[in-house]
């Protein structure tokens, strides 16, 4: 890469395995011109919050490799002066898991230049290790910090003044701390509530799902942050709950906590939860005129008449997320026949009576599809329909119970180029083999579950061998028409990340299935939840083959 491409300055390693930190310290100190890396891999699936049964690991036999020559000599860390380390300003270790404290120590190397940061899912990392980094890489302005450890000690240094800072004079008394300046922060998963120290005033973009940051800490934050274009608070619970005085700029309690949202920020990206309710339209009209994105999940109803208006509310809609909504063929219809730019519809344990009539409309720009138990009745014919109405990559399908072997071979013809597809108690759609789902070539993630008993033995190294791109695969054992799965050690292609298979809390036998003891009537017949999940997970030096007492 030196000598071939002396211009290049961005380099992208997404999803390679074997591709090491080593290997990023060579990278460094060979090309330096490069200012922006990307060596993201999946998530791990296995969360912190999971029971694990047992665990053991063993080391990939495919890595044989002498790296004595990549390690760096110490005394290169900390050099500020080194011109080498002076490029790198966007640096992504999303789902490395393997990074530690010390690492990111290493990292600080780059305190010269790096301005961005994605380390989501590095579940190894302290909350003093990404400090540290914090403390040394003082021009940072985004952070993605998702599902790590980040606290306390970590927005304290976010917050403390910045010696380097050579601004004398400012008229906002926070302008040397480090936060002034910060632009985007994710947070999403972080177990702390920090967010009430945090002074910053630049915010673009700010995730806090799935936290426990409260009320009385975000309202601050909102105000002082006028630019907010993304807001993310999706599973915000302790949103509910004033802790302390909560006043807002219209002198009411949180309870407008959405009017006030709406009068300071114009939005573009948006996850509404807890605290969002009541809304009307008033409340959306005209800030919400910019919104591309927007996931409406649970502590928030939005009525039908605004869910049937947002195509007029948020003519740039391009992404649209559902969970526990009541919507109609009125409303799903109207969205796909107004909302021309709409690429991501996602309908999750949505109430109401829909109907074939909701998609049977052309809908040229949706690209992903993602139906969980809300179309029960979907047909062949159906399918059909759809595949004529849009061009899909990405098809998630489940509670319809109605397909069969034959809807395989409509789905692999209709959308051939499909990168993603999770079939999930979806009739008897596997009961005679994968054959038809292996012909989708670009396929990078399949989950089939309760799909029908015809998977045989094989099929984890037939899907690597037929599917290059293939990186997550979940299966069930109860569709296993040999009773289990193979599992190889070293997967064919370079790319796999993890395997995992659900089983039953009993034992499957020739005359069970996903349900209890056979019977000549199926309405005696009782589901068994699935307890366990065997994950096998490759990393870049070895598989971890992991039971969790948890149906991932």
């Amino acid at each position: 890469m030196k000598w071939t491409f002396p211009e290049l300055r961005t380099f992208i390693a997404s999803y390679c395995l074997l591709f090491q930190f080593e290997d990023l310290q060579c990278l460094l100190l060979r090309c330096p011109w490069i200012n922006e890396i990307n060596l993201s891999i999946d998530t791990s699936v296995i969360l912190s919050k999971y029971s694990i049964i047992s665990s053991r690991s063993e080391v990939r036999r495919d890595v044989n490799r002498n790296l004595s020559s990549y390690y760096m000599q110490s005394g290169l860390y900390g050099t500020s002066g080194n011109p080498v380390f002076s490029n790198i300003s966007k640096l992504i270790l999303e789902g490395r898991n393997d990074i530690t404290d010390m690492n990111l120590l290493e990292i600080s190397m780059l305190k010269s230049s790096l301005c961005y940061i994605n380390i989501k899912h590095c579940t190894l990392l302290t909350d003093d290790g990404i400090s540290t980094l914090l403390l040394n890489c003082r021009k940072m302005h985004s952070m993605v910090l998702s599902y790590t450890s980040f606290g306390n000690h970590s927005i304290q240094t976010l917050c403390s003044l910045d010696p380097s800072d050579s601004f004398s004079y400012h008229k906002d008394e926070h302008a040397h701390v480090m936060a002034f300046r910060l632009q985007e922060l994710h947070l999403e998963g972080c177990e702390d509530g920090a967010l009430c120290n945090f002074v910053g005033s630049s915010l673009e973009y700010l995730d806090i799902s799935e936290t426990v940051v409260s009320m009385v800490s975000l309202a601050p934050v909102i105000r002082r942050n006028s630019n907010l274009s993304c807001l993310k608070t999706a599973g915000c619970r302790n949103l509910l709950f004033e802790q302390g005085e909560v006043q807002s700029t219209s002198g009411n309690k949180y309870g407008r906590f959405l009017q006030e949202i709406t009068s300071t920020c114009y939005l573009e990206d948006v996850e509404m939860g807890w605290a969002f309710c009541p809304v009307r339209v008033d409340d959306l009209i005209p800030s919400f005129s910019k919104v591309r994105r927007m996931t409406v999940g649970l502590g928030t109803t939005l009525p039908e008449n605004i869910l049937h208006a947002l195509p007029e509310i948020c003519p740039f809609l391009e992404s649209l997320v559902l969970r526990f909504q009541v919507i109609s063929d009125r409303v799903v219809r109207n969205l796909l026949e107004s909302s021309t730019n709409l690429q991501v519809l996602c309908l999750h344990y949505c109430l109401g009576n829909l109907t074939s009539f909701s998609f049977q409309t052309m809908a040229p720009a949706l690209r992903i599809l993602r139906l969980q138990w809300v179309t029960p009745w979907i047909t062949n014919d159906d399918l059909t329909i759809l595949t004529q109405n849009c061009n899909l990559v990405e098809l998630l399908l489940s509670g319809c119970k109605l397909l069969d072997s034959s809807s395989q071979e409509i789905i692999s013809s209709g959308w051939p180029n499909l990168a993603c597809l999770q079939l999930e108690e979806c009739g008897q759609i596997t009961l005679d083999g994968v054959d038809s789902i292996l012909d989708c070539k670009a396929l990078e993630e399949v989950l089939l579950r309760h799909t029908g008993r015809g998977i045989g033995r094989t099929i984890i190294t037939d899907a690597i061998r037929e599917l290059p791109l293939l990186r997550k695969l979940a299966l069930d054992l109860c569709d296993a028409s040999e009773g289990g799965y193979d599992t190889p050690n070293v997967p064919e292609g370079k790319m796999m990340r993890s395997v995992r298979m659900s089983r039953c809390k009993k034992s499957v036998a020739a005359a069970r299935s996903c349900f209890g003891e056979a019977s000549s009537s199926s309405s005696n017949r009782k589901p068994v939840q699935h307890r366990e999940t065997i994950v096998l997970e490759w990393s870049s030096r070895q598989l971890t083959t992991t039971v969790v007492e948890e149906r991932l």
